[in-house]
């Protein structure tokens, strides 16, 4: 018997109309009565943890996600997690650094339309997703939303209204699913870690040319991620704010607008001036989702600038 916890926290999944727009109301006991078909020999258990609108989750929930997960790891084999979907992509990322290399499966779903709405994706998606979390060769956080799996570390939420609103950036799928099947193409490797904070002090601005790079200091504020233009290029207009918060021992990491290719600093002048004149990281790869929650997750380990490279730098297969 495949025992699975379902964990709700709302979203589009849980919503219905209200006098002011869609807005969570369904709970835990709608969602267990709506996955269809469920497989022999699986046992699901539910738990509401919030009813929000993804719009208003924050780190804070994730970590408590994660830290619901550690408790009952050792009591089921394999957890799902319904989510709104305008964040779902920084809870995969998010939980992707708090629960590394996951032995069991932890799939992160969701819908575009409400539950109970007659052609709704609700139930599909929950299908898919505790098939994924009752099989028996998947693994890891994942995404499981509109026939794809996706790593947790590379999910984007590239389309407001479609069915498959998610795409897996930089990285293949790890596999798909639909009506009576499932296919799951990951490698295991490493030790099952958890880790119980993310340093919310993370904050991203995106250059707009001609407009001076601006970066608000508030409080507690540790790190910055740079949203450069191509593959990392700074204009000359916006050295002497990246100049200002390195000498302020404020972290520069260094991202891309592009979707799809990552950084390289070091390709054009605009890149390699600025990588030569200040101490900057690259995000690579990384989505901005996973930027910023790597940030927030190497903040709250490290105690000084290497040691928050060499965390924030880790997970080289997704550079």
């Amino acid at each position: 018997m495949k025992k699975i916890l379902l964990l709700a926290t709302g979203g589009t999944i849980s919503c219905a109309e209200s006098d002011e727009g869609l807005a969570p109301q369904f709970g835990i006991t709608e969602l267990l009565q709506n996955i269809p078909l469920i497989e022999q020999n699986t046992e699901i258990t539910g738990e509401q943890l919030f009813s929000l609108d993804s719009t208003n989750m924050t780190p804070r929930h994730w970590t408590a996600l994660a830290k619901r997960i550690e408790e009952r790891y050792d009591e089921f084999d394999g957890f799902v997690i319904t989510h709104g979907t305008d964040t779902l992509g920084y809870a995969a990322a998010a939980l992707s650094c708090l629960i590394q290399n996951s032995r069991k499966p932890i799939a992160l779903t969701g819908s575009m339309l409400p539950l109970d709405c007659g052609n709704s994706d609700a139930p599909g998606n929950l299908r898919g997703a505790v098939s994924f979390a009752s099989a028996d060769n998947t693994f890891g956080v994942c995404v499981v939303f509109g026939g794809r799996i996706i790593d947790g570390s590379c999910a984007v939420k590239i389309i407001t209204d479609a069915p498959d609103a998610f795409r897996s950036v930089n990285s293949p799928d790890l596999g798909t699913f639909g009506d009576g099947y499932l296919k799951f193409n990951g490698n295991h490797t490493g030790e099952t870690k958890f880790y119980s904070e993310l340093f919310e002090g993370v904050y991203v601005a995106k250059l707009t040319p001609g407009t001076a790079l601006r970066v608000p200091r508030f409080e507690g504020l540790r790190a910055v991620i740079v949203e450069g233009y191509g593959t990392g290029g700074i204009p000359e207009y916006c050295e002497a704010e990246i100049a200002a918060l390195c000498n302020e021992g404020i972290y520069v990491i260094i991202a891309t607008q592009s979707l799809y290719g990552g950084t390289d600093l070091g390709r054009y002048q605009v890149g390699r001036v600025a990588a030569r004149r200040y101490t900057l990281l690259e995000a690579g790869k990384y989505t901005a989702e996973y930027a910023a929650a790597r940030a927030q997750w190497a903040l709250a380990n490290s105690n000084d600038f290497e040691e928050f490279r060499r965390l924030f730098h880790y997970n080289e297969r997704r550079r």
